[in-house]
């Protein structure tokens, strides 16, 4: 008998993916084609999802606190919820009421000491120590005065300004206006709603979405908690660093450095770049302090650190995902989703890969059974 090229079960896996491949392509041809109404139906999902979405997440963080509490002895639930509650509450308000005024303290000293010298240096240092020269950048200066380059760009940037600012503020707004709502229903009846969720599924395939649930839970509760401690370690670190090199505005920068720390590879970027600019222009006043290369030697240092000792550490393995991997998620869920995206695409593509690891385990013992049902049959 003639060999098949390619057996059954191989045939209908590549048909499979060509027609998912076919649907996801007509899904974009249709969001290219439809804009308007692609951006309608992102803007009610993200409206929905968002809040529905960092209530879990942060219940992920909580609800092992509350179970360590009923494992003292400590209940019923709304006890034990009651105190977690107060104390993350707490936490939350102590330390913005302490950083707050602080906080405001650099920005206003900022605008009162440095906001003149930043101008005084692009008006006139960086004249003089302009690399072409000082009548090239008269030149330069005048032709954007004549052609009004730099008032157009300032008229378009800040509406857009204001227009992305609107965009993030909203959604945050409104999250954290339901949030402790979702977070007391989440987390009063944790289980139960696993259990309704699981009700939806086929009978004899709730074992399976019942450990597929687990598995989520850990994975992405590990990481969010292990991430939640590596900003607040990093960002620590930061700070005293800053401190001890005698940068100015230290609490501000390395706030900075523990905030973009959510955002893997683009986050420690982003945060260097500010205190070294910074530096570069403090430095040609009087008091000059640090300069740019000692602040970017602190910054590798600090991701030097991060990468080799901290989170190590701290997070272990918990995404076992490739670099290339999470840096697409990030521009992919970005696009989708705007800043909230950014920051939780880490964990959406850990979720994503934990449901592919699943199935595939599923399926390799679907084979492996069947395989073992024909080899014992006559």
């Amino acid at each position: 008998m003639k060999k098949k090229l390619f057996s059954d079960d191989n045939l209908n896996r590549a048909i499979k993916f060509l027609v998912i491949i076919l649907l996801v392509l007509a899904v974009f041809f249709m969001a290219t084609q439809f804009r308007d109404l692609w951006t309608w139906i992102t803007d009610a999902i993200k409206a929905v999802l968002v809040p529905v979405a960092v209530g879990y997440l942060i219940a992920l963080i909580l609800f092992p606190l509350i179970r360590y509490l009923e494992k003292k002895g400590i209940g019923p639930r709304w006890l034990s919820l009651a105190i977690v509650f107060i104390l993350a509450v707490g936490l939350v308000f102590g330390t913005f009421f302490f950083l707050t005024p602080l906080l405001f303290d650099e920005i206003n000293g900022f605008f009162t000491d440095d906001w003149n010298k930043i101008i005084q240096y692009l008006n006139v240092d960086l004249r003089n120590e302009f690399i072409l020269g000082s009548d090239i950048y008269d030149q330069i200066a005048a032709y954007l005065a004549e052609t009004d380059i730099l008032n157009n760009l300032v008229s378009g940037f800040v509406p857009s300004l204001l227009a992305a600012a609107s965009n993030i503020l909203m959604p945050i707004i409104t999250t954290v206006a339901i949030l402790p709502m979702l977070l007391i229903f989440y987390l009063l009846d944790y289980e139960m709603i696993g259990e309704r969720l699981r009700s939806i599924v086929p009978q004899k395939h709730e074992k399976a979405a019942a450990e597929l649930g687990s598995r989520l839970n850990v994975t992405v509760g590990n990481y969010l908690r292990g991430q939640l401690i590596l900003m607040i370690a990093i960002g620590a670190v930061a700070t005293i660093a800053y401190k001890l090199i005698g940068l100015d505005y230290f609490l501000l920068f390395g706030l900075l450095v523990g905030i973009f720390n959510i955002i893997p590879y683009f986050g420690s970027i982003m945060s260097a770049i500010p205190p070294i600019i910074y530096s570069f222009i403090a430095g040609a006043g009087a008091d000059p302090g640090p300069g740019p290369l000692i602040v970017l030697g602190v910054n590798l240092l600090l991701q030097t650190a991060e990468g080799n000792f901290f989170q190590p550490i701290i997070m272990g393995k918990q995404l076992q995902m490739h670099p290339l991997v999470i840096i697409i998620s990030i521009l992919f869920f970005g696009s989708l989703f705007g800043a909230i995206g950014v920051i939780f695409a880490s964990p959406i593509s850990a979720s994503i890969r934990v449901f592919i690891e699943f199935f595939k385990e599923r399926r390799q013992l679907r084979e492996t059974r069947e395989a073992a049902e024909k080899a014992v049959s006559p």
